[in-house]
């Protein structure tokens, strides 16, 4: 009797996979925290968006919150709604994001360029440093956006009105990647209205476009609850690059060092992929996304992301391709050899990304909800451990110098840290009571000894937990 084989292709894809998820689960198993910056802000956005329902209906929060758009928390009110615990968003759920969202980029390729195309964008996925940077800073809005980018470029070229859906969803979650979904349809359309011959084909384009500009109204109108701090505030930077941040993110030549191999097989699959086609939408994402780069756009560093995300497509096809044409055995070591030392820059830079705040600072963040008074105001006098601290209390008042309501300018800041107990009390009574003040050790670290006189003060009483003093000097 015959036995059945397990094909080759099936046990590599499995090894990737397998790899993918060690590469993204390393660091839930290895700390137990979230490593990102925004992993705070995004639990008290999914906490408080699931206080307002039906989704998209703004829940209970802040004014600085507004500026966020509502389509991821479309989806994370439902789940929050059916039971989801929110810490599942921040934890595990978001450390297999990536590798879900790399499956899909690897399946949808394989539509297009074949299975083997498709594995080898999985392997991209596993060699890009960019992409796992923008997991540890926990960007996700940025990888939901690119999730339905996918899906809806996939969409678009098949024409299926599926692609209304998931290009509306991908303009509706993430401002930098829908404007980039935008111009990618709105440049493929041109080119094609333009190539078309008058008759059905460009009767086809015609329709592409009413379908272009319905997805665009759909995405803009789920901004006009939060339009002027989402949308008008944003104008001058749009309008004035010179003034607009880089965003917070590696400059590129950390990239050229650390990724420059695998940019190159993608450059060199971009490159190749015009002599069998030109001007798709998958082409037209990478040219976008790279002229943002160029020209210093609004968080211009970040959109590195989306320009390694859409070159993993050609990266794979510049592997496939450079395999092909190496027949030598020698070339094809060479090949090997620097997908090697890529995969081995790729794994060094795992440890590397640690989580933002120490574990005793995120377990005495995560205790708060079940020690603080009600209706409290958190004082937290730096402004590293605030973000923890607003995820982790999001039904209390943070107030943090130069971030979330920062209810007092930099010189009462310093004179409230710095200052004398005369200076702290006058700031403090502008404040509503019952007032709690959460000291990390980084605020020792930043202040040092400059900082003992500020954790003497007698308006300041010690609690049970050492990261928390109660102000007692106001009523």
């Amino acid at each position: 009797m015959r036995t059945r084989t397990t094909p080759i292709s099936t046990i590599a894809v499995t090894a990737i996979l397998l790899a993918l998820l060690a590469k993204f689960f390393w660091p839930l198993a290895t700390f137990g925290w979230p490593l990102g910056y925004d992993a705070g802000i995004y639990r008290y956005l999914f906490t408080q968006h699931a206080t307002g329902f039906p989704p998209l209906w703004i829940g209970d929060i802040e004014p600085w919150a507004r500026s966020q758009p509502l389509g991821l928390f479309f989806f994370s009110t439902i789940l929050v709604r059916l039971g989801i615990p929110v810490d599942w968003l921040t934890g595990w759920i978001w450390n297999l994001f990536p590798v879900a969202l790399a499956c899909t980029l690897a399946w949808v390729t394989a539509k297009r360029e074949g299975k083997e195309i498709g594995m080898l964008v999985l392997v991209a996925a596993f060699l890009s440093v960019a992409y796992y940077d923008g997991f540890a800073a926990m960007y996700w809005k940025t990888y939901a956006s690119l999730l339905f980018c996918v899906l809806g470029f996939h969409f678009l070229e098949k024409r299926s009105l599926w692609a209304l859906l998931f290009g509306s969803i991908a303009i509706m979650t993430h401002h930098q990647t829908g404007l980039l979904f935008g111009l990618s349809v709105a440049t493929w359309w041109l080119i094609g209205i333009l190539r078309s011959k008058k008759g059905k084909e460009r009767d086809q384009w015609l329709m592409m476009l009413c379908c272009g500009l319905c997805i665009l109204a759909i995405g803009l109108v789920s901004y006009l609850p939060v339009w002027r701090e989402a949308i008008a505030d944003n104008l001058w930077l749009l309008l004035h690059p010179s003034d607009a941040p880089g965003g917070n993110f590696p400059p590129l030549s950390f990239y050229l060092r650390q990724e420059g191999i695998l940019l190159l097989c993608g450059a060199y699959g971009f490159v190749r992929s015009f002599r069998r086609e030109s001007g798709t939408l998958w082409q037209c994402a990478v040219l976008w996304a790279a002229a943002f780069i160029a020209l210093h756009f609004l968080f211009y560093r970040r959109f590195f992301l989306q320009l390694d995300f859409f070159l993993l497509p050609f990266a794979a096809l510049g592997i496939y391709d450079l395999w092909d044409r190496a027949r030598h055995p020698i070339l094809r070591g060479i090949l090997i050899l620097l997908l090697l030392m890529q995969a081995t820059f790729a794994v060094f830079v795992i440890p590397m990304r640690t989580p933002y705040v120490d574990g005793e600072t995120f377990a005495a963040a995560a205790r708060l909800q079940t020690e603080l008074p009600p209706n409290a105001t958190i004082i937290v006098p730096e402004n590293i451990s605030a973000v923890v601290v607003r995820g982790w209390a999001p039904d209390a008042r943070v107030v943090a110098p130069g971030i979330f309501e920062s209810v007092w300018t930099y010189d009462q800041w310093k004179a409230f840290i710095l200052g004398t107990n005369k200076d702290r009390l006058s700031l403090l009574k502008s404040l509503k009571s019952p007032v709690m003040i959460f000291v990390a050790p980084a605020f020792s670290a930043f202040y040092g000894t400059s900082g003992d006189a500020f954790l003497r003060d007698a308006c300041f009483q010690k609690t049970d937990d050492p990261f928390l003093l109660r102000v007692t000097c106001i009523p």
